[in-house]
């Protein structure tokens, strides 16, 4: 086992703040050395984490954590945060099976706040802690970290707004990973700073000011030209800081976010400072790890990795996730249509759309981290003629429902819904997973549901979705794979509307089966028949319109049936089905095999599954005791 000489000695932060100032830098270095040893055995989220490094040290140094409160914005970023809070042997089992959380989690620590994994949340609930501790008489300090690309979402902005408007204290940290560290502004940024952050100057200012205003007769207007001068002035050598300013923020920044010792001056300095404030760090991805700095998106998450080299263990050569089966069909679709349009909010990377941005850039319509806007934005280049695909994960087009509801299914305007991570999504853990989108998506006027069950079917269905104008049409899809040599992309199969497809016959059970839960609806049916039990499967494919026709028939054909659906008990198809499938019918119904109504933790599919009672073994002995009566 690696030495760390410093991180050796600290559990909690009250054990960092026993160190002089002087040891941070080498307390830097054993957090992230820690960092890049475990992560190379186990992955999880990377880059993100060696850039930070030094800014945590540096908040739990100033800040007497847990009294006061530090949150962050989505929490991918929290690992050298976990190391700090006694969480630091813990981390060789993040984002595994009842282990560590990727994300802060409550239930973890009491140095988490809140259980994040969406982008944009964490001013709002620092101003909420603010308001809170005030209203209470309390006295402790309220941090909000958030990323350069988070705070730009609608979210993050109204917080502001709200927070300028009246002024509690509060610190708002905006860590900005995508601007190098210039030394020459570096070296203006750190002068002023040092003046303007210093409690001489802000007295000096609040007396100058004060002078001013009492000269008669002209006091007041050279009140407001020395103001106007000073904000021009800092304006103009701090252009970030403008529109933080006008929202009623001081901001300060930006400053070397990697410069540990120069970090806790800031902090100790703005402490003293009334208001709310922005500090504006600069931080590289990767910071440390070289292979990280070059290639920060590949390194973003990792699965294990050799340490000196780099390199990830190759994946297999013939397998192809479904997110870059559906850009390089979109691609195809492209070639021929150049009406198509793709937006997504900030997944280039993650919906499989790389390629297809660099090959029509002017088509894709990367809107970053704003899901409401991507949604309305789809639905009016309908209206345009244009034939959008809107690419998007399950968990993140719930932050979208109003404009699902008023600026699509209302109108039916005919955007074309990509939901990529639907179902259980694994080591992301609860905030990622995609339980919910079949319950709400069969709750809007005139929304059309795909349900495919192999990666075929995803291009098959884009295919049919291009030239579908009826109604808003929406596919959903699990992170997986598709083995290229058994797909088609260049001669898909034709889709018909609304119809299902006969699996298997027989006479005792009828399973419907959504999407690709398929699989283990099929080992159900093997296990049943060789205990003399004779069962008919349905892949259903189409939600809404269904085949009522088949259904129907097959449901008067068989003795009872039941529904396998990757989704919430309460939120998925069930309470759609069970409303088409006539009154006589009814009866026959045994259950739906869904995941109840809990947060479901992080975990390999096959865990979470698994502890559900949700493998084909499981559901047999389940429905063994009502088949046999």
């Amino acid at each position: 086992m690696p030495s760390y000489p410093y991180l050796d000695k600290i559990n909690f932060p009250e054990d960092l703040r026993n160190l002089k100032e002087t040891d941070l830098p080498a307390v830097c270095q054993d957090v992230r050395e820690y960092i890049i040893d475990t992560l190379s055995d186990v992955g999880g989220h990377f880059a993100s984490n060696l850039g930070v490094v030094e800014l945590t040290v540096a908040l739990h140094y100033v800040f007497q954590t847990p009294k006061d409160k530090i949150i962050w914005d989505v929490g991918h970023q929290t690992y050298p945060h976990k190391i700090l809070t006694g969480r630091k042997k813990e981390l060789p089992t993040v984002r595994k099976w009842l282990g560590l959380s990727g994300f802060p989690k409550r239930e973890e620590s009491e140095y988490d706040l809140y259980n994040t994994g969406h982008a944009g949340t964490s001013i709002s609930q620092a101003l909420g802690e603010a308001c809170a501790r005030d209203l209470m008489g309390e006295n402790y300090k309220v941090a909000a970290v958030i990323g350069d690309a988070s705070i730009a979402t609608g979210m993050a902005l109204e917080a502001m707004n709200h927070g300028g408007h009246i002024k509690p204290n509060m610190l708002v940290i905006l860590n900005d990973n995508y601007m190098s560290i210039s030394k020459n502004v570096g070296s203006i940024s750190n002068y002023l700073n040092r003046i303007i952050s210093s409690q001489v100057y802000n007295r000096g200012k609040t007396a100058f000011y004060g002078f001013l205003k009492w000269i008669p007769l002209i006091g007041p207007a050279l009140q407001a030209l020395a103001h106007n001068m000073e904000t021009s002035f800092k304006h103009f050598m701090m252009r970030p800081g403008g529109l933080f300013e006008d929202l009623g923020f001081t901001y300060f920044g930006p400053i070397d976010g990697h410069d540990v010792n120069r970090v806790v001056q800031m902090l100790q300095n703005l402490s003293k400072i009334q208001g709310p404030i922005l500090l504006h760090v600069l931080t590289q991805k990767g910071k440390g790890y070289k292979p990280a700095e070059a290639d920060p998106i590949k390194y973003h998450g990792v699965t294990p990795f050799n340490k000196e080299s780099g390199k990830m263990a190759s994946a297999d050569a013939n397998k192809i996730g479904l997110s870059k089966i559906v850009g390089k069909t979109l691609i195809d679709l492209t070639n021929k249509d150049k009406r198509i349009a793709v937006i997504t909010p900030a997944m280039i990377e993650g919906s499989g759309l790389r390629d297809y941005q660099e090959t029509y850039p002017n088509h894709t319509f990367d809107v970053g981290i704003a899901e409401q806007h991507s949604v309305a934005f789809a639905g009016a280049m309908t209206n345009g003629g244009a034939i959008p695909f809107m690419c998007i994960y399950s968990t993140f087009l719930t932050r979208a429902m109003d404009q699902l509801v008023e600026d699509v299914s209302l109108m039916n305007l005919p955007v074309r819904f990509v939901i990529d991570r639907a179902g259980i999504v694994g080591p992301d853990g609860e905030t990622h997973q995609g339980l919910s989108d079949l319950g709400y998506l069969a709750g809007l006027p005139n929304m059309d549901i795909m349900v495919p069950s192999s990666a075929q079917d995803i291009i098959d269905s884009l295919h049919f979705m291009k030239d579908y104008t009826e109604h808003p049409i929406a596919i959903r899809f699990p992170k997986d794979n598709g083995d290229l040599r058994e797909l088609k992309f260049e001669a898909p199969n034709q889709v018909k509307k609304g119809k299902a497809r006969l699996v298997s016959e027989g006479k005792d059970l009828l399973i419907l089966s959504l999407g690709f839960m398929l699989p283990i609806a099929k080992q159900v049916a093997e296990i049943l028949q060789s205990k003399g039990i004779t069962t008919t499967v349905i892949d259903l494919f189409w939600l809404r319109p269904y085949d009522s026709d088949l259904v129907h028939k097959c449901i008067e054909s068989t003795k009872q049936f039941v529904i396998l659906d990757e989704s919430y008990l309460h939120a998925g198809a069930s309470g759609y089905l069970l409303n088409e499938i006539p009154n006589h019918l009814i009866g026959k119904f045994l259950k739906t095999f869904a995941l109840p109504l809990e947060p479901i933790h992080h975990g390999e599919r096959n865990q979470i599954l698994e502890h559900y009672r949700l493998t084909a073994s499981q559901i047999v002995d389940d429905l063994l005791p009502s088949l046999q009566k």
